[in-house]
């Protein structure tokens, strides 16, 4: 949902959402109504509706408004679960005191019947559907029946970007996703398993093309719309990603070409801009997702797709990361999530981290006081950003590049050490005390090993307690064999859950999440589950 805040943009896309787009053009990887697409309200039809710019964009606009299903409160029932555990508890930098969401931290009794296993799947599938349907009508358009069909090529490029970025969740959670690169219909809504890295294989492609398709920056009004730098930022991680599952060195420096291509884009001289509502889309912004209030008062119960006319859920919940006992920020059971004992040990007072951390290691990160803005409704809801990618994110992505395709390695150095000149400068612009001023590295080290070790923990401090990033930098670290998974459990040295009840991880199995029972019972072409489910 791209937008900044309140404006015409925002209640323009809400708008589109009950709109003839969604009921009659819209099919979903779960269900497909032929008679839905045959008999549309209001008499339009697929061939008469798109053909306007205005219309392309709605139905663009109802891929963008899908994110939100990632990201808001949700009201935490089985239909409509909050995804924050399984985005935060699985990895070793956040942990919970009180187990609400043991399942999650401790991989007890996740299954394949389990409501946050088959939402995700499916609100996930439904973006990239969504994403779909603008690609082939893109495609099938006539550029001569509109007066700047440039725009074809544009909304072609964000939709590219958007089913890539639907793929990369589905490859990092559930591993043999289908690899959904048409648009489904009751004729082939029966797809099999991807295998190996092929999800990986086709976000790259994806991105190879959308990059060149898309403007270097949008004006205010568009503010957030996916850009060039944010094609380029996630081709830079889906390369690295899919040399770390594959070995293949080559793709390592194609992740340097790719980060080199992203301009425009520079750090933030304070940290704290990656994390505070009023300074979101800001240089350092590859990517967000664009968190706002309903015209008419958000209700984050409420589907942001619903017939609710102004009313439904723009927003996100930093609720587990905020200390304040009221009802309206707390976590659904009132236990705000707490940076691990491991990371703390090790990192804590590097300012990055400490910032954030209560005397309990309470962490607060995107919801720190004077860094939120919730919206009006009262409600765990939070205009706050996600940040999906950042330039710093990308930083450090190349310069692991660097170091594995055996560039150079006082440039990959220099990277790191720019972020943590970055950390320092502001720590001490704010008067940030207790705390540990980080030091730049050597450039003159020669080991390759020494440095993606440094490379490895600038990653868990720059990048602590944020979505998608600590489990799915595990995993592929136990796949480019940087360490085993394979004998972790939840002691300090490993998960380090604050949890006393068993730990409960297998490995390979609990690497990926299992396929929705649902979607197996379905789908003829998926016999069997991820091993182990």
């Amino acid at each position: 949902m791209p937008t900044v805040k309140v404006d015409t943009m925002s209640f323009r896309i809400y708008t589109s959402l009950s709109s003839v787009v969604a009921a009659a053009c819209l099919l979903t990887f779960y269900a497909c109504d032929p008679e839905r697409v045959e008999t549309p309200p209001l008499g339009v039809t697929e061939d008469s509706y798109f053909s306007t710019e205005l219309e392309f964009e709605r139905a663009l606009f109802n891929a963008y408004a899908k994110m939100t299903d990632w990201y808001w409160f949700g009201g935490g029932s089985t239909a409509t679960p909050n995804m924050a555990p399984v985005f935060h508890l699985m990895g070793d930098d956040i942990t919970e005191a009180s187990g609400p969401y043991g399942r999650w931290e401790l991989f007890s009794g996740i299954s394949p019947s389990d409501g946050r296993v088959a939402y995700m799947w499916e609100k996930t599938y439904e973006l990239l559907q969504r994403s779909n349907l603008v690609i082939q009508k893109t495609e099938q358009a006539e550029p001569e029946n509109f007066d700047d069909p440039s725009f074809l090529e544009v909304h072609r490029g964000e939709a590219l970007f958007l089913r890539s970025l639907a793929n990369f969740m589905l490859f990092n959670l559930y591993g043999t996703a289908p690899n959904i690169n048409e648009r489904l219909t009751s004729e082939n809504t029966d797809q099999p398993r991807s295998q190996g890295v092929d999800l990986l294989d086709q976000i790259v492609t994806d991105l190879q093309t959308a990059a060149p398709l898309l403007p270097e920056s949008w004006e205010a009004r568009d503010l957030g719309r996916v850009n060039r730098p944010a094609a380029y930022g996630l081709l830079t991680k889906a390369l690295v990603f899919r040399g770390n599952y594959t070995g293949n060195t080559a793709d390592y420096s194609a992740a340097v070409e790719a980060f080199k291509n992203i301009e425009g884009r520079e750090l933030t001289p304070n940290y704290t801009d990656n994390f505070n509502a009023l300074t979101e889309n800001n240089s350092e912004s590859l990517f967000e997702f664009q968190a706002s209030a309903a015209p008419k008062g958000d209700n984050p119960w409420l589907y942001n797709d619903g017939a609710w006319r102004g009313v439904e859920s723009m927003s996100t919940f930093w609720g587990f990361y905020t200390v304040e006992p009221t009802a309206a920020r707390n976590n659904l059971v009132g236990t705000p999530w707490r940076v691990t004992e491991k990371i703390f040990n090790a990192y804590g007072s590097d300012p990055r981290i400490a910032y954030f951390t209560e005397d309990d290691r309470s962490f607060t990160k995107y919801g720190k006081a004077g860094l939120e803005v919730l919206t009006q409704s009262g409600r765990p809801a939070s205009q706050n950003n996600v940040r999906i990618l950042r330039y710093a994110d990308a930083m450090l992505l190349a310069a692991e590049g660097m170091v594995r395709s055996g560039g150079n390695l006082p440039e990959a150095i220099e990277l790191v050490n720019r972020l943590r000149e970055r950390a320092s400068n502001w720590a001490t612009s704010d008067t940030i005390t207790d705390v540990t001023l980080p030091e730049a590295y050597d450039t003159a080290e020669s080991d390759p090993a020494v440095v993606l070790e440094w490379i490895r923990a600038e990653r868990i401090i720059e990048l602590c307690g944020e979505k998608e990033k600590r489990w799915f930098d595990l995993k592929r670290y136990d796949a480019a064999g940087d360490l085993s998974l394979q004998n972790w459990d939840g002691s300090d040295a490993y998960f380090s859950s604050d949890l006393s009840a068993e730990f409960q991880f297998e490995y390979p199995k609990n690497l990926v999440l299992p396929i929705p029972q649902a979607e197996i019972d379905r789908n003829s072409a998926i016999s069997e589950n991820n091993p182990g489910y």
